[in-house]
C-alpha cells in the first residue's frame, strides 16, 4: 500500500516538477560552490571582483530582455495550458518582444562602454558577457513553468552551468585569464539556448510565426506591469555591487560579492518550492495547501540560520580561504541574519500573493522598497559611511520592510482565514 501511494505521488505532475527543480538546484550550487571559490583563488580578490561586477551589469540586461515574462507568461500559460494555439500565439508573441529589447540593449551596452571611461578600458570583457543575454533570451524558462515541464529547465540550466563552469578549472591559471569568464558563460548560455529553441519548436510541436501586432502589444502590456517589480527587485539585487565598483573599486566587489554569493545561494534553496508553487497557486489558489508548505519551510528555516551563524567563520575558511574571510566574514553574517525573514517574505510575494490576484500590491510595494534602498544608498553616500558592512546592512533593512508589507497584506486581507 505505501509503495502504492508513493507511485501515484510520483505520478502527480506537481512531484515530478518539484524533483526536476531540486536536481536543477543541485546543479546550482555544486559547480558554482567549486567554481566561485576556485576563481577567488586563483584571480585574487580584485579580479574576482571585476568578474563579478561584470557579470552583475550583464544582469540588467538581462532583466530589461526579461521584461517580466517570467512572470507575466508563466501565468498565463498556466491558465490557458489546455489550448495549444492561445499558448503558441502568446509564445511568439513574446519572443519577438525579447528579441527587440534584447536589441535595444545591446545598442545601450556600445554606447555605454563608448562613452563611459570605466567601460571603455574593459570594453572585450563587457560585449563578450552579453552573450548571456542571448542565451537567456532564447530560452523561454516561463512557457516550460506554466506548461509545468521544469525537467526542460533542468536540462538547459545543467548545460549552461557545465559549460560554463568546467573551462573554468582548464583554462584560467592565473590573474590574467580573467578575461575567459565571460566567454565560457556566453559559449554555455548560447549552446543552451540553442537547445531550448529545439525543444520548443520540434519536441513540444511549437510552430513559428509572425504573431499579430495587436497580440505583439498584449504581451508587452500584459508583462509591463511586471516588469516594474522585476526592475524594483534589481535596485537592491544588483545596484549595491554596480556602486561599491564605482566607490570603493574591485577589492570591495570582491568580498561583499564573495559573502552575497552565500548569500543568495540560501535564498535560492526556495526555488524548487517557488518555481512549482506559482502556477499551481495561479491556477488552484489552494490557500489551505499553501499555508502548510510555509509554516513548514519557515520553522526549518530557523532552525537552519542557527547553525549556519555559529558555523559562519568555519564556511567563509573553508569555502574562500584566508584571503577573502577578513572582510566577507562580516558581510556574510550580517545578509545571513536577514534570511529569518527573507525565506518567508520570498514565500509570501510571487508564489503566494501575486498569484491569488494581489500582483498590484506585491508590485507596488517591491516598488517603494526598492527607492526605500536607493535613498539609503543615496546617504551613505554623501555621508561617507558606504562600505561593505553598511551596504549589507541595508540590503537587511529593505529586506524586513518587503516583509513587512507583505505580512500586512495577509493580516489586512485576512488571507490565512479563509
Amino acid at each position: 500500500m505505501i509503495l502504492a501511494k508513493i507511485s501515484d505521488l510520483l505520478k502527480k505532475p506537481m512531484t515530478r516538477n518539484f524533483g526536476a527543480l531540486v536536481l536543477l538546484q543541485g546543479v546550482n550550487y555544486l559547480l558554482p560552490l567549486l567554481s566561485f571559490p576556485f576563481l577567488v583563488r586563483v584571480l585574487g580578490v580584485e579580479r574576482w571582483g571585476l568578474v563579478s561586477f561584470g557579470y552583475t551589469f550583464i544582469q540588467y540586461f538581462v532583466l530589461f530582455s526579461d521584461f517580466g515574462f517570467n512572470l507575466s507568461a508563466t501565468k498565463y500559460i498556466s491558465i490557458h495550458r489546455d489550448d495549444e494555439e492561445r499558448i503558441n500565439r502568446y509564445l511568439n508573441s513574446a519572443f519577438i518582444c525579447r528579441i527587440f529589447l534584447g536589441l535595444l540593449g545591446f545598442i545601450l551596452l556600445l554606447i555605454l562602454i563608448s562613452t563611459i571611461g570605466r567601460f571603455r578600458q574593459d570594453a572585450a570583457f563587457y560585449l563578450m558577457y552579453f552573450g548571456i543575454v542571448a542565451g537567456n533570451i532564447m530560452f523561454p524558462m516561463w512557457f516550460f513553468q506554466g506548461m509545468e515541464k521544469m525537467k526542460y529547465i533542468t536540462i538547459f540550466n545543467a548545460v549552461a552551468k557545465l559549460i560554463s563552469f568546467i573551462p573554468f578549472f582548464i583554462f584560467i591559471r592565473k590573474p590574467d585569464d580573467y578575461i575567459l569568464v565571460p566567454l565560457f558563460y556566453t559559449t554555455g548560455y548560447v549552446f543552451a539556448g540553442l537547445i531550448s529553441i529545439y525543444i520548443i519548436y520540434f519536441k513540444e510541436r511549437m510552430k513559428w510565426f509572425f504573431p499579430t501586432l495587436a497580440e505583439i502589444k498584449f504581451a508587452f502590456r500584459d508583462s509591463s506591469t511586471y516588469f516594474l517589480s522585476r526592475i524594483s527587485v534589481s535596485i537592491f539585487t544588483y545596484s549595491n555591487v554596480f556602486v561599491l565598483k564605482l566607490v570603493c573599486g574591485n577589492t570591495a566587489v570582491g568580498y561583499y560579492s564573495a559573502a552575497e554569493k552565500l548569500y543568495q545561494a540560501y535564498n535560492q534553496l526556495l526555488t524548487p518550492f517557488t518555481g512549482v508553487l506559482f502556477p499551481h497557486m495561479a491556477k488552484t489558489r489552494d490557500i489551505h495547501f499553501f499555508k502548510k508548505i510555509f509554516k513548514r519551510i519557515t520553522s526549518i528555516n530557523i532552525f537552519l540560520l542557527i547553525g549556519l551563524l555559529l558555523a559562519s567563520y568555519w564556511i567563509i575558511q573553508v569555502i574562500y580561504g584566508q584571503a577573502a574571510q577578513a572582510g566577507s566574514l562580516t558581510v556574510f553574517r550580517i545578509l545571513l541574519f536577514g534570511c529569518f525573514f527573507t525565506i518567508p517574505s520570498i514565500l509570501l510575494g510571487y508564489p503566494f500573493l501575486a498569484a491569488i490576484g494581489y500582483f498590484s500590491y506585491t508590485n507596488w510595494t517591491v516598488f517603494i522598497v526598492s527607492l526605500f534602498h536607493l535613498l539609503g544608498l543615496t546617504l551613505l553616500f554623501f555621508s561617507g559611511y558606504l562600505t561593505i558592512n553598511t551596504v549589507a546592512a541595508l540590503v537587511i533593512l529593505a529586506e524586513l520592510l518587503l516583509f513587512t508589507f507583505r505580512a500586512r497584506a495577509i493580516v489586512h486581507y485576512k488571507l490565512f482565514e479563509r
